[in-house]
């Protein structure tokens, strides 16, 4: 997701240089591809793939509905395409002084979004109990003063506030049972950091570790900051290994140990920020037997 919040910035300057002092809506209507079907975006959102992130509420809504955000099918997507998508939406959903919802047309998104996979969602808490379902409903354009973005909207079985939530879609099994527990032992996060031998990070993040520890061994997995990078560590009685380090400055804010193995870790949901910025995006990890690596679109290997 990262991708997204470098956008906004481009999105941003290129706007302001790109203003149209016409008086037409911004969000005007398309033409919709005639060689598109509505049986092409079913298939690709009932594809056999598990989408793995975070669930989100609007937070201007108190309805049975929550959002994912999207990829885009490009890789790469400057300021000007952009805008040019945000053009597509064809109807207002919702708006107040600092927010709106746009419909983006059925026929368009499989062609410009990764809905794989994405027709329905099981949705847990944090402590990885289930919660609810939740539905496709529609892709959107979310136009919000700090960071705007398209996004697959749900209908969901429930309300489900504002806590913290997860999501494995298509998914019809159930979630694997894994002997171990989750700290958040800040002692153990600064004897971890001193071996790192890095500095600790700063605002109210200098104690933010999460530490999976294995029932059934002295094994303990570790996520953990320093002032600039991330890591996670592997740790018995007698070993220590880095199994991953941020390869640019980010700090992680959110962590969720999915109970779902790859070579016998879990992969690991994280929601991280780029140190002293406003810039936050997700990444699934999982582990390839060496190291932890993001998977492709946060979806399950």
């Amino acid at each position: 997701m990262r991708t997204f919040t470098t956008l906004f910035l481009l999105i941003f300057l290129w706007s302001c240089s790109n203003n149209d002092s016409s008086s037409k809506d911004n969000f005007q209507s398309t033409i919709i591809d005639s060689t598109s079907s509505p049986n092409e975006t079913m298939n690709v959102l009932n594809e056999k793939t598990n989408y793995i992130g975070f669930v989100n509420s609007f937070y201007f809504s108190k309805g049975n509905e929550v959002y994912i955000d999207l990829y885009f099918i490009k890789d790469e997507i400057d300021g000007k395409e952009y805008n040019r998508i945000t053009k597509l939406a064809d109807s207002l959903i919702y708006k107040d002084d600092e927010n709106s919802r746009h419909r983006f047309p059925a026929l368009l998104s499989h062609k410009y979004f990764d809905l794989r996979g994405l027709s329905k969602l099981n949705i847990y808490d944090a402590k990885n109990n289930f919660v609810c379902n939740a539905s496709f409903v529609r892709v959107e354009y979310l136009d919000q003063n700090i960071s705007p973005s398209f996004i697959a909207a749900y209908k969901t079985d429930k309300n489900l506030g504002s806590d913290i939530f997860y999501c494995v879609s298509n998914f019809n099994e159930t979630l694997e049972n894994l002997n171990y527990s989750i700290t958040k032992d800040s002692l153990l996060t600064k004897k971890i950091l001193a071996k790192l031998n890095v500095a600790r990070p700063y605002y109210g993040l200098e104690n933010n570790g999460t530490h999976i520890q294995y029932q059934t061994s002295d094994t303990i997995l570790s996520i953990v900051n320093s002032d600039t990078y991330s890591f996670f560590v592997l740790s018995t009685n007698s070993d220590f290994k880095v199994l991953y380090k941020s390869s640019e400055p980010e700090n992680i804010i959110n962590v969720i140990a999915v109970p779902m193995t790859e070579n016998k870790l879990p992969y690991i949901l994280t929601r991280k920020a780029m140190p002293e910025s406003d810039m936050i995006w997700d990444e699934l990890l999982y582990f390839d037997g060496t190291t932890y690596k993001t998977t492709n679109r946060q979806r399950k290997k």
